[in-house]
């Protein structure tokens, strides 16, 4: 059985997803640790959720042990709703649609993928998951590349860095001949610097932490490389002002802006950092324009509605999976059942056998074969005889049934 627990973009939104999940973050290890005992878990951390898979073989106690966790970590003032708990088909189903892209804040995504896989990988290398959560991420990774092999979901604009792009050419009014510099050298920087090929920006910067990165990703986009110190001078000759970096604080501040001069041209800032890199004042400053992650919500829904036929298509590959898991599912548990029923058998008979041949040199062989038929049959069907009379005690009428059915007698 599968249990896992989320806070992800969609419930918590953005910027409080952020914050949720790191609270959360910094407690579920050692509480995985000291409460799950044995079960195999995966957690899966990514700009937008915050996720915990967990295989058991008794779903409730952990289900009551994520409820618990999710009170004591959030505190009474944040909203009780946001983190949840699912279980079973639900469990299975989300994360599909986690792989799939279509749960992300821009479907279709293809980062998302590559994120779950290197959730389980680590999961594995640390010895967190066995039979349970590896045939589940083995299927999610495989129908993730399936629905991008078999739809268009992914075509355009399928990365928050691309949305980002996308946001400031509607806010700039293109960005063809403007002045372009991308705070940032990692995956999300990388991201928007790649979308920015073909937009006619007269010049890219790249700043970052480290003046190597920042070289290597300048010189993978055809743009300038700049040093972190150099910051301000890159903020009073840009444009546009892309911020994606992983800090876990304000980086650009009121005055990081103003200390560049008065400005001739309007400036543009998307932060896409999670969590945010510019200091909500700067948006007040004169001249100055500032998009935030939550303002990529509108590509989103303009993303979706491009999408609706594919994300349908989507959904059916996720629904048609889930109905394949289930038959196949249902065989195993009936295959289980059979071989039970088997070795039962098999050993009624080899008792009953081994009586009848000790019995056979001094008894009447016809007066031993059919007191070891009747046994064999007195003993397979006690159980059937017992249990059906509990099942009609209790007003179970679905048993008695299925006892007809599967003993090949008229249903009545």
């Amino acid at each position: 059985m599968i249990v896992s627990l989320h806070v992800t973009h969609t419930d918590a939104g953005v910027e409080a997803m952020s914050e949720v999940a790191q609270m959360m973050e910094s407690n579920i290890a050692k509480y995985l640790h000291n409460t799950m005992g044995q079960n195999e878990y995966v957690i899966l951390k990514t700009c937008n959720r915050f996720e915990v898979y967990v295989g058991t073989d008794d779903a409730e106690p952990v289900r009551r042990e994520f409820e618990s966790f999710i009170r004591n970590t959030v505190p009474r003032s944040k909203e009780q709703s946001v983190p949840f708990v699912n279980q079973g088909k639900a469990s299975i189903r989300h994360l599909f649609r986690v792989s799939c892209g279509l749960d992300s804040l821009i479907v279709g995504e293809d980062h998302i993928q590559g994120q779950v896989r290197e959730a389980y990988v680590r999961a594995k290398e640390e010895g967190h998951v066995s039979k349970y959560l590896s045939r589940l991420f083995d299927r999610a990774l495989s129908i993730g590349k399936k629905v991008r092999n078999e739809t268009q979901i992914n075509s355009g604009s399928v990365s928050v860095g691309s949305a980002a792009v996308e946001l400031a050419e509607q806010r700039a009014g293109g960005l063809e001949g403007k002045t372009v510099t991308v705070f940032g050298a990692g995956s999300m920087a990388s991201a928007i610097g790649k979308s920015l090929s073909g937009k006619g920006a007269r010049l890219v910067v790249v700043s970052g932490r480290t003046f190597e990165r920042a070289s290597d990703l300048a010189l993978q986009i055809g743009g300038t490389a700049l040093s972190r110190e150099y910051l301000v001078s890159a903020v009073s000759k840009s444009d546009v002002l892309f911020v994606a970096t992983s800090a876990p604080h304000i980086i650009v501040t009121p005055e990081t802006v103003t200390s560049a001069g008065e400005r001739e041209v309007p400036l543009l800032i998307v932060d896409v950092s999670v969590p945010k890199n510019v200091d909500d004042a700067v948006g007040e400053l004169p001249g100055v324009s500032l998009e935030t992650m939550d303002s990529l919500q509108g590509v989103a829904a303009e993303n979706i509605m491009r999408r609706m036929t594919e994300i349908s298509e989507a959904e059916r590959i996720v629904r048609d999976e889930i109905a394949r898991m289930d038959a196949e599912y249902l065989e195993e548990k009936a295959n289980h059942v059979i071989g039970e029923i088997g070795r039962k058998a098999a050993a009624i008979r080899e008792e009953e056998l081994s009586k009848a041949k000790s019995r056979a040199a001094s008894g009447d062989a016809d007066v031993v074969l059919e007191d070891m038929s009747r046994a064999i049959v007195s003993k397979m069907l006690a159980d059937v005889y017992e249990n059906l009379r509990v099942s009609s005690a209790g007003g179970e009428n679905g048993i008695i049934d299925a006892a007809r059915y599967l003993f090949g007698l008229e249903v009545r």
